[in-house]
């Protein structure tokens, strides 16, 4: 056996790296500088692709934050612009059609949740037609025994319904570190 092949040490990168691509800095930015600017450069951009050009607020404080960040260190406006001006906005494009999808579909169900319950407490000018129709399907049904199974079955229903969010919220974590 040779020496050479048993001290021989493989070297396979740094998880997540790109080959080629080297993650430098702006020439005379310290790392935590940079790292503060990058997540501000990130929060900025995500604000902008979320909210619009309604992000009007979020935005301003967070260009206040850069401005006082930029007068303690005069390299942090310049690591700022940089991450900026590398920002994937295809990436941050895709994240806010996915928040916002999130939030109206949980909107959503918010809203119609309320209008079934102002429906089947009886203030029905605060319920849309949709959740009419569910509140007199779910009376009609309660009316005719179906009140006895929803008390059987109304458990095992929750119970698979929660393991499915949490599952869900599993995946959603776990596509964010693969």
């Amino acid at each position: 056996m040779n020496e050479v092949e048993e001290f021989y040490l493989q070297h396979y990168g740094v998880k997540g790296m790109k080959w080629g691509v080297r993650r430098k800095r702006p020439e005379g930015v310290s790392r935590r500088t940079n790292r503060q600017a990058k997540k501000d450069a990130k929060e900025y951009t995500k604000a902008k692709m979320y909210y619009g050009e309604g992000a009007g607020t979020r935005r301003k404080l967070i260009n206040k934050t850069v401005e006082t960040k930029a007068k303690r260190d005069p390299s942090y406006k310049k690591a700022f612009d940089a991450h900026v001006e590398n920002t994937d906005y295809a990436k941050r494009a895709q994240q806010a059609r996915s928040q916002r999808k999130s939030t109206d579909t949980k909107n959503a169900v918010v809203k119609t949740g309320k209008q079934v319950s102002h429906a089947l407490r009886g203030n029905s000018q605060y319920a849309g037609f949709g959740a009419m129709a569910i509140a007199a399907a779910a009376t009609y049904g309660w009316q005719n025994g179906g009140g006895d199974y929803v008390r059987q079955n109304g458990s095992k229903a929750f119970s698979k319904v929660a393991s499915e969010i949490s599952i869900a919220k599993a995946r959603r974590q776990m596509k964010k570190y693969l």
